[in-house]
């Protein structure tokens, strides 16, 4: 989320400085403001500026040899925020001055908030489908090994439903999975390999459902 934004402009005698800035009380060190300025070499660019104590994104204008700085939380990536830079760009191109621009300024502050708390949220609802995915996928996973477990299908079909719902496996695996012997079991595998409903992988030693 954006802490606050501010426009740098450089002065030949204190180098550096802050014209304006939104909140009042936004707090920008005077050495990063410096180092930013340096950065930017006054040539147009977005520089991603990230230290232990200080996350920001700036662009240069160089027709109004001005420096837009957007101040971050410290886990924010600046590559989200190109959008806010441009739109407050757009106003300084327009020729906004004084208490106009700090209107702007203002503006485009509540806007990146708008966008954070946009991302937030679609970030947020993403998360919480996936959970509710992993929850009917656990249930349906859960629902196929009591139906392998059951002795009322035959060993042809539990297989099947082994193969659907696991990672490749051994035959060694597969004679942990079943009550019943390696002989039978192998006669079992040919057959359903003979159907072509599964596959053997030798150089790799496994068993997996042809899909």
């Amino acid at each position: 989320m954006v802490k606050g934004v501010a426009l740098v402009e450089f002065d030949i005698v204190e180098g550096a400085k802050i014209r304006i800035k939104y909140p009042d009380d936004l707090i920008i060190p005077e050495n990063t403001v410096q180092q930013i300025e340096i950065s930017h070499n006054f040539s147009q660019s977005y520089i991603i500026t990230e230290e232990k104590n200080w996350n920001s994104i700036s662009f240069y204008n160089e027709e109004k040899e001005l420096i837009i700085l957007l101040v971050l939380d410290k886990y924010d990536d600046g590559a989200d925020y190109i959008t806010v830079i441009d739109e407050f760009n757009k106003e300084i191109e327009a020729g906004q001055e004084g208490e106009e621009l700090k209107e702007q300024l203002k503006r485009i502050y509540d806007f990146s908030l708008d966008v954070f708390k946009t991302r937030d949220e679609v970030i947020s609802k993403l998360s919480n489908d996936l959970a509710k995915e992993k929850v009917k996928l656990y249930n349906l996973e859960e629902k196929f090994k009591r139906v392998i477990k059951s002795d009322i299908l035959n060993l042809e079909s539990r297989l099947l439903f082994l193969f659907a719902i696991s990672e490749p496996l051994s035959f060694e695996k597969l004679v942990t999975k079943f009550d019943v012997s390696e002989k039978w079991l192998n006669k079992i595998l040919d057959k359903l390999q003979k159907k072509k409903l599964i596959v053997f992988n030798k150089e790799k030693n496994f068993y997996q459902l042809r899909f």
